[in-house]
């Protein structure tokens, strides 16, 4: 005996509600795909840039990259920038207060100034030295043109958040550890051409 296939009829009810709920997901499905472009560059402007690819190496940095453009540099950045990408640069001083009771946060910063800078000076290249040196007083050593010299005031004694230049010498200074962090990122940003 051979079995015939009868298909059955398949019927669809289509109510006023299932109508209205199929275009409203259609209409929000379209703008989706359509705005999404918009959408993603939108997240990527509101969300913290706290890593950079620096000529194939990767930077991280404890703070939004942007939130340092507003600390002041003085005199200017170009004058900062023309003391660390000098030619005739051979050594770099982290002067290291040794009178306050805050000299873990004064060594992370210069961690992180000694790694950024170091790799900036070895994809240029340059043979530069970055030591750190215990001092006592703000103005105990001075930089020069072959050796400049940075001096990281951390917020107990902070009256400013700036990177400040005189001579040879940078004062990177911040009122709060964010604000000091901030001020470094800054200064690294600057030397880098970031």
């Amino acid at each position: 005996m051979a079995y015939k296939y009868v298909p059955k009829e398949v019927k669809i009810k289509l109510t006023k509600m299932k109508v209205i709920a199929f275009a409203i997901l259609a209409i929000a499905s379209t703008i989706l795909y359509v705005f999404f472009p918009y959408l993603q560059s939108w997240y990527q402007l509101i969300r913290p840039l706290t890593e950079i690819n620096y000529f194939g190496v990767p930077m991280k940095f404890r703070e939004d990259i942007r939130l340092a453009r507003d600390i002041a540099v003085y005199p200017n950045e170009t004058y900062l920038k023309s003391i660390f990408r000098n030619k005739n640069i051979e050594r770099i001083t982290i002067g290291i207060l040794n009178y306050t009771n805050e000299t873990n946060v004064i060594g992370v910063e210069a961690v992180e100034i000694t790694f950024k800078l170091s790799t900036f000076y070895s994809l240029v290249p340059m043979k530069v030295t970055i030591k750190g040196k215990e001092i006592g007083s703000l103005y105990e050593i001075e930089g020069n043109a072959t050796n400049p010299l940075i001096i990281i005031i951390p917020p107990s004694i902070a009256n400013e958040t700036s990177v400040r230049v005189e001579n040879y010498t940078v004062f990177i200074s911040g009122k709060s550890l964010k604000e000091l962090d901030l001020a470094t990122i800054k200064f690294i940003t600057i030397v880098l051409g970031i």
